[in-house]
């Protein structure tokens, strides 16, 4: 208790500031249970390989392609928004991207130093092999902007390939939060 107070004691006196900030924090990534994992073309491990921090979220290990993919692709994504103590979620959005083959060959695009950051590199058409996360990091500060702190969000990023029949690729389901720390 005598430390406490001390060290309470030199906050006030010399003035320590703290600044709040707002942080994504990616709570859980994992291949969606739902799913026909077993027939997917890309192979993630389980559990996934991941850390979150300073707004990103950094991918470690390997995965497997199975098959070659190429266009057409889709990848949509479905967003939950759930109370904090996950007792209820409703639908709140939906995207859906084409062209996703555009993106991962964009050399200068948004994407590119995360697509760079896999070895071997990937390139539309991707082939069949295994591929490895290297300092590879996603970037999510974009979301700091965005009025979602008080809630949890719930998402879905399904990966199909649109040649007929359509087929799915990928099913990744995240939770995730923004939050506001304090920092010295």
């Amino acid at each position: 208790m005598i430390l406490y107070s001390i060290v309470l004691y030199l906050l006030l006196v010399h003035g320590v500031e703290c600044v709040r900030l707002k942080e994504y924090v990616q709570e859980k990534a994992e291949i969606c249970s739902n799913s026909n994992s077993d027939k997917f073309v890309i192979k993630l491990p389980e559990p996934l390989n991941y850390a979150s921090g300073n707004s990103s979220v950094r991918l470690y290990g390997n995965f497997t392609v199975t098959d070659v993919i190429q266009e057409p692709l889709e990848l949509i994504i479905l967003i939950n928004r759930c109370t904090l103590d996950m007792s209820t979620c409703e639908e709140f959005n939906s995207l859906a991207l084409t062209n996703l083959c555009r993106y991962i060959n964009d050399e200068k695009g948004m994407a590119a130093s995360f697509f760079r950051s896999i070895d071997p590199v990937l390139h539309c058409p991707i082939k069949p092999g295994i591929y490895k996360f290297k300092k590879s990091i996603v970037d999510l500060s974009f979301t700091l902007p965005m009025p979602m702190e008080g809630y949890r969000w719930k998402a879905d990023l399904k990966l199909y390939s649109r040649i007929r029949p359509k087929k799915e690729l990928l099913c990744v389901a995240s939770q995730s939060m923004l939050r506001w720390t304090n920092k010295p």
